[in-house]
């Protein structure tokens, strides 16, 4: 019965695609003209989530309105309209991305029909409106990194497109809408546009030429010359190739952190409660005792790791406030306050990197860590990058030995008030050229 179901559900899945590729081929020759998404519908009210998708992807890059609202409904997180009200379940792997919403809104909205040859149906001018309502609230969420990202891909596909995409593309710049205002891309946009039999961009062109200075026509003209369409998006980023061999370096890694995780039990609880306490999280002694306070510090400082998280619900966020540290909270707690300049964190950390305590042995990360421990005057962090120059380190990017770095840290150390270090000084013998006379 499950091996039928399976199947049915598999046949579903390449019946669809394959209608939708043909759909989507023929709509590439007409101009997108009787394209919907319907197909992608039937298949999201199915469950088939990724079917779903994919087949909007290909109605949308055909030119099909509803298809990319319905894809920037996805990754914003929206209610897709006419699916019963139900939202993409994060666990289908189509999280929320800000960037992918932005753009495919942006598309939506700034799409312009071609009067008399793609009359745009109800149900198209709808969806329009409603992604043009929804692009304020989108790039509200993001940075401005962000905003620039999409608006890249937002302008790379209408020079991937037809001459009349140049021309809206041109109209962009032109208004700063979906785009940043450019005069300059915009009278770019419109000549190519023009060259191509658009008759409308070349009165834009001649309207907006009139407006702008000599020195900007020029540089309009110089980018006319030197244009060509970006590349298609899968002949962009990592080759398969690439991807996989990122792929196979991040399961070693985790691998290697997993083994080093085994070792962070062995942290004094002093060491916890003042990394707690540079946080502003802890406010007891220290005593290395895991009492009542300190547990609430914790729960503090796991509270704080997913408070802004908006992917969580509320319960979700207070399940996290168990009180005791996992491993990988351990190694959070001591990042988190040596990246706010906590002296004894940043020594700390710094060890872990050298022994391989709750992270992957890095030796340049230990030299890094205990290096700006040490500026502040930390003593026991000038004995331990004495001891790293004069042992060397294993693991990723070992210190090789250096005596007379050893030697400064030492002195350094000893001066400092650390006593270990003037025995450790005293033992760490030089050697010297012997004299040819």
């Amino acid at each position: 019965m499950r091996k039928n179901q399976v199947m049915h559900q598999s046949g579903l899945r390449r019946t669809l695609i394959g209608v939708a590729a043909a759909t989507a081929f023929v709509l590439a020759g007409t101009g997108a003209a009787h394209a919907n998404y319907d197909i992608g519908l039937k298949a999201y009210e199915q469950g088939q989530y990724d079917v779903a998708v994919d087949i909007w992807e290909r109605f949308a890059v055909a030119g099909d309105v509803r298809s990319m609202k319905a894809l920037g409904d996805v990754y914003s997180g929206a209610v897709l309209e006419g699916a019963k009200g139900a939202k993409i379940p994060l666990e289908t792997g189509r999280k929320i991305d800000n960037v992918e919403a932005l753009r495919w809104y942006s598309l939506a909205a700034y799409h312009r029909f071609n009067e008399g040859f793609q009359m745009p149906s109800a149900e198209e001018r709808n969806a329009q409106i409603l992604a043009e309502e929804r692009l304020p609230d989108i790039r509200f969420r993001m940075s401005t990194a962000d905003v620039a990202k999409a608006q890249k891909l937002v302008s790379d596909t209408f020079e991937r497109g037809s001459p009349y995409d140049l021309y809206t593309l041109g109209d962009m710049y032109r208004r700063g809408t979906g785009v940043d205002k450019n005069n300059t891309k915009a009278l770019t946009m419109y000549a190519l546009a023009k060259a191509r039999g658009v008759g409308a961009a070349s009165i834009a062109f001649e309207e907006l030429e009139a407006l702008m200075s000599s020195t900007e026509v020029k540089t309009a003209s110089e980018n006319v010359v030197d244009w060509q369409p970006p590349l298609p998006e899968e002949h962009v980023g990592d080759t398969p190739q690439m991807k996989e061999l990122e792929r196979t370096k991040k399961e070693l890694e985790e691998l290697r952190l997993q083994q080093a995780l085994t070792a962070i039990a062995d942290i004094d609880v002093e060491l916890i409660q003042r990394a707690l306490k540079s946080l502003g999280l802890y406010y007891g002694t220290i005593d290395n005792e895991m009492g009542l306070e300190t547990r609430e510090a914790i729960r503090r400082f796991q509270y704080s790791r997913v408070s802004a998280d908006s992917q969580l619900t509320d319960e979700e966020k207070d399940a996290v406030k168990t009180g005791v540290l996992t491993a990988r909270q351990t190694v959070q707690l001591f990042e988190a306050a040596a990246k706010e300049g906590h002296p004894m964190s940043q020594y700390v950390l710094g060890v872990m990197h050298v022994r391989g305590i709750g992270v992957v042995q890095d030796g340049d990360k230990a030299l890094d860590w205990l290096g700006k421990a040490a500026k502040s005057d930390l003593a026991i962090a000038h004995y331990a990058l004495g001891v790293v120059y004069r042992d060397s380190t294993p693991g990723l990017n070992p210190v090789r030995p250096d005596k007379a770095k050893a030697a400064i840290h030492f002195a350094r150390a000893q001066s400092l008030g650390y006593r270990q270090a003037a025995e450790a000084l005293r033992q760490l013998e030089f050697e010297k050229p012997r004299s040819i006379e």
